[in-house]
This record gives C-alpha cells, sequence and structure tokens, in this order.
C-alpha cells in the first residue's frame, strides 16, 4: 500500500514516481466514514464578478442630484414666511411656535453642517447625503400631514437635521468628482445657481401654492412640495452614483479616522449659543440671557479650538481640522462667504417686507417681484465659469461686488422716489452683481483645501453661510424694523437698510484684492500627521 500523508482531514495518497509539483495537483475528497469516497473538487468554483470600478460614475448626474438636496434647503428657509398667516388660521399657532417653525429650523441646519462635513468624510458624500434626505423627505411628510402645531415644529426640527446632513456634500462631490479646475468652477457656478434661486424663488412658490390651493391643501402644499422632489432623488442617486456609496477605507483615508463626538457637542454649544440670541432674541427685546448667551459663545468657541489642536497634536481626527484655519485663501474664503450671505438674506428679507407690508402686493405678486433679482442671479452664476476664463479671480470678484453695489445704490434711489419698475430695474442688477460673486468666492475658498479635508471644510463654508445669513437677518433686519417703528415708510426704511447693505458689497470687493493666486491643494495640510505620507487620490464616491 503506497504511503499517505494527512492534510487537514483529507487523506491524500501519493505514488512514490509522483509528477513534479507544478504538475496536477493533488485530489482532495470531503471527510466521510472510512472507504467512502466523496465527489471530487479540485478547485474552488468562484463565480466570477464584475468589478465595481468598471461602472464609471455619471458625475453630472450626480451633481445634478445632489443639487436637488441643495435646492430644497434654501427653499425652505424662505418657503415657509408667505405661509405663516394660513398658519395662523389653520393650526392656531401661536407666536413662540411660529418662531419654532421659522427659526427652529435653520438653527438645527446650522447647528450640524460642521459634523455633517465631516461624516461625509468618513462614510462618503453620496451614502450621507441619501440619508439626509431620506430623513428631510420624511419630515417634510411629518410637516405636511400635522395635525397640530406641537408636530409641526418638531417635524421642522427634523427637516433641519437632514439638511444638515445633505447640504455639505455638495461642495465635497464638487472637489472630489470634478479635478479638473474648469470642471470644478462649471460645478461652483451650478450650485451657486441653485443655492440663489432656491433663496429667491421661495416666496414666489409658496405664494403660487397658496394662492392655487392645490387639492384643498392650504398651507400644507408649501411642505408636501419637498416630497417628489426628494423621492426623485432618492430613486435616481444609486443609478447616478453607480451604485457605487460604499464605506471608504478608513485606515487609508487621511482626515476620515474616526469620529469626534466631544468635538461636536463644543461645536454645537458653541453655535447655539450665538446663533439662538440672534434668531430668537430679538422678538423678545434681546433680553439679558441672550447677551450672556453671545458671550459664553465665545468661550465655548474657545475651547473647542483647543481641543481640537490637542486632539490633532495626539494623533486624532478631529471636527475642525486646525490646519484648515491656518490656510490664508479658505479663511479669506470664508470672510467673503459670510459677507456675501450676510448681505443677500437680509436683502431679500427686506424686499419682501417692502412688497407685502409696503405696496401691499400679494403672495404671488411679491414672489413675481423678486423674480428679476432671480432670473439674473441664475444666469450669471452659469456665466461666472466663462468670465473666470479670461480673468483673475480678484479681478472677477472686484467687479462682482462693484456690479452689486451699483444694483444696490439703484435700489435705494427707487425706493426714495417710490419707482417701481426702476426698481425692479435694480434689482436685476444687484442680483447680476450677486450671481457672478457666489461663483468664484466657493472657488477660492476651496481650492487650497486638501482633498482628505474637504468634507470638514465643506461643512465650515455651509456654517459660516448660515452664521452670516443669521447676522444678516438680524443687524440689518433691527435697522428695517427700527426706522418703521421709528414713523418712516417702508420705503424710506427699505432704502437706509439696502444703503447699508451695500456696505457688505464694498467690503468685499476691498478684501477680494487679498485673495491669493491659484495653487493645486496638497494631499494634506502642512502640520498634519498625513503630510509626510503621499496618499492616493480619494474615490470620487467617498
Amino acid at each position: 500500500m503506497p504511503p499517505f500523508r494527512t492534510q487537514g482531514a483529507h487523506p491524500v495518497h501519493h505514488s512514490r514516481a509522483s509528477a513534479p509539483p507544478f504538475a496536477e495537483p493533488a485530489r482532495r475528497f470531503e471527510a466521510g466514514p472510512p472507504g467512502r469516497r466523496r465527489r471530487r473538487r479540485d478547485r474552488p468554483r468562484t463565480r466570477p464578478t464584475r468589478s465595481r470600478a468598471a461602472r464609471p460614475i455619471r458625475r453630472w448626474a450626480a451633481l445634478a442630484v445632489l443639487l436637488a438636496g441643495t435646492f430644497l434647503a434654501n427653499l425652505d428657509v424662505f418657503i415657509v414666511v408667505v405661509a405663516i398667516p394660513a398658519l395662523q388660521h389653520g393650526l392656531h399657532t401661536t407666536t413662540g411656535e411660529e418662531q419654532l417653525v421659522l427659526a427652529g429650523y435653520q438653527l438645527v441646519y446650522g447647528l450640524g453642517l460642521i459634523a455633517g462635513g465631516r461624516l461625509g468624510d468618513a462614510f462618503g458624500c453620496f451614502r450621507v447625503f441619501g440619508a439626509g434626505m431620506a430623513v428631510f423627505t420624511a419630515a417634510s411628510i411629518g410637516c405636511g400631514l400635522a395635525p397640530s402645531a406641537p408636530v409641526l415644529v418638531a417635524s421642522r426640527l427634523a427637516q433641519g437635521a437632514g439638511t444638515a446632513l445633505l447640504v455639505p456634500q455638495v461642495y465635497l462631490a464638487a472637489q472630489t468628482l470634478f479635478p479638473d479646475e474648469a470642471e470644478r468652477r462649471t460645478a461652483f457656478a451650478a450650485t451657486g445657481a441653485v443655492m440663489g434661486i432656491g433663496a429667491v424663488s421661495g416666496q414666489l412658490l409658496g405664494g403660487w401654492l397658496l394662492a392655487a390651493d392645490l387639492a384643498g391643501l392650504g398651507w400644507r402644499a408649501v411642505f408636501l412640495v419637498n416630497v417628489p422632489v426628494g423621492g426623485a432623488a432618492l430613486a435616481l442617486l444609486p443609478w447616478a452614483a453607480a451604485r457605487r456609496c460604499h464605506w471608504p477605507a478608513f485606515r487609508d483615508a487621511p482626515g476620515a479616522e474616526g469620529l469626534d463626538p466631544l468635538g461636536t457637542v463644543l461645536a454645537a454649544g458653541a453655535l447655539a449659543l450665538f446663533t439662538v440670541p440672534l434668531v430668537i432674541g430679538r422678538a423678545h427685546g434681546y433680553p439679558p440671557w441672550s447677551l450672556l448667551c453671545l458671550a459664553g459663545s465665545f468661550l465655548v468657541a474657545a475651547g473647542f479650538l483647543r481641543y481640537e489642536r490637542g486632539l490633532r497634536a495626539r494623533g486624532g481626527a478631529p471636527l475642525l481640522p486646525p490646519e484648515l484655519l491656518r490656510l490664508p485663501g479658505f479663511r479669506r474664503g470664508l470672510a467673503l462667504v459670510a459677507l456675501l450671505n450676510c448681505g443677500l438674506n437680509a436683502f431679500v428679507l427686506i424686499l419682501g417686507l417692502l412688497l407685502q407690508q409696503g405696496l401691499h402686493w400679494g403672495p404671488l405678486a411679491t414672489g413675481a417681484g423678486i423674480l428679476p433679482c432671480a432670473g439674473t442671479f441664475a444666469v450669471t452664476s452659469l456665466l461666472a465659469p466663462r468670465l473666470l476664463r479670461r480673468l483673475a479671480d480678484r479681478l472677477a470678484l472686484c467687479l462682482a461686488a462693484a456690479l452689486a453695489s451699483v444694483g444696490y445704490a439703484g435700489c435705494v434711489l427707487s425706493a426714495s422716489y417710490g419707482s417701481v419698475p426702476w426698481l425692479l430695474a435694480a434689482l436685476g442688477v444687484a442680483g447680476a452683481g450677486l450671481g457672478l460673486f457666489v461663483t468664484p468666492v466657493l472657488a477660492v475658498t476651496l481650492r487650497t483645501v486638501p482633498q482628505a479635508d474637504s468634507g470638514a471644510a465643506s461643512g465650515v463654508v455651509s456654517t459660516v453661510q448660515q452664521l452670516g445669513a443669521a447676522l444678516g437677518v438680524c443687524g440689518f433686519g433691527a435697522v428695517f424694523f427700527a426706522r418703521v417703528q421709528a414713523g418712516d415708510p417702508h420705503g424710506r426704511a427699505f432704502a437706509v437698510t439696502t444703503g447699508a447693505i451695500a456696505l457688505t458689497s464694498v467690503a468685499s470687493g476691498a478684501l477680494a484684492l487679498f485673495i491669493p493666486p491659484a495653487a493645486e491643494p496638497p494631499a494634506a495640510a502642512p502640520g498634519t500627521p498625513a503630510a509626510a505620507t503621499t496618499h492616493a487620490p480619494a474615490d470620487p464616491s467617498a
């Protein structure tokens, strides 16, 4: 009997005149009772699989899906304003509940943006966007079907949480899906156009929905209009992303080593202490608690930054990488973003008040009156990449700021003399300047950011947008209401406030002169643990 060698539980017989090692492999049999031979398995049977990398992401389609979320996020800030009288009649809301419906959404939205951006770094922008859109859509259904004011308020807060997850993913996708500078500018142009259209068309769409009273829904249509858009985005996301919404490799992605729970709590606390007095304090005459909250916000913010520096020094993954704030282009870009949103959001607010309360236009007519600003904003945002091919970023930003300032000045003069046609024309000029400004400001802010920290930077940019908007609405809104309460007609109050808003454009043009020239972003920011290591480009689907 020939000798045999036992290989695990499978006896394998060999002949002394066996073939060389590269010959046919020895036969293996399944374990079983002695003397009973089982089925032969020379080699494992595997089913051929198609590599996911062979399925290219439909980049522009994916961007369009993500922009649907950006549109809804900005739309819902303003569309609810025109529905407040209907809410008072339908749900018998109190003043406090109305404040929570309007301001609660923006508060939760702003508090979660940095964390939402970091989650995009860690888990992939498509996956986090899908989760955020699902939450937002479900919350919109809850708002539209709310039987009482408390249910409406809770659903509105959930809307803000979903928005905080989905909005930063747009900037992250623009950074990773479009490595070419020209394509990236076009992506930012589309993002800016959608942001502006959503912000300035909220009152138009809300007024039309209330006037049309579709299916007798009344104010509920203002919330339910989000559902088909959100459902379509969720349905198209797997197709646009080529079903590659997978988890990126944590160890291979610098900046995605993990989450930062304590940093998230500190950041949310600082933002809450800063924004709650601005959004809610005005209605109560800025009581002492609001001033204490503002002072406390700076202390908590200082503690947050100190903790983030210590976490980075220990080799951890901070929520806000401290080295981002050391990038000159990023810092100055954030200042431009704050100035832009500070003026734009306040201007849309007081313009709506002028048309509704000063000129006594209805909701639909008020929305139509904002169309000149919305239309030119969208057109010039999309044309901005062509202009940037011929002009340097600094010059383009200065020209855009000058054009916006001229438009604001025209609004001041026309409102002072009560000329509605000239006011509409000036609105078109102001919208054109703001549209030309938004595209290059996003490009110059994010172009120096390391790709590994794109998600965190996107969250910071979105947060600064919300903080700038809150500051503008609070400050310039206070000026407008103070003039009205002093006895000025709405036209004069609008002119005075718009003159103050024009200063934000002038300051933006002056600050644009100090923007550093274009340069390719490093793989990691100087001073980070990843700076000395060369990393492969991030997967666009992440």
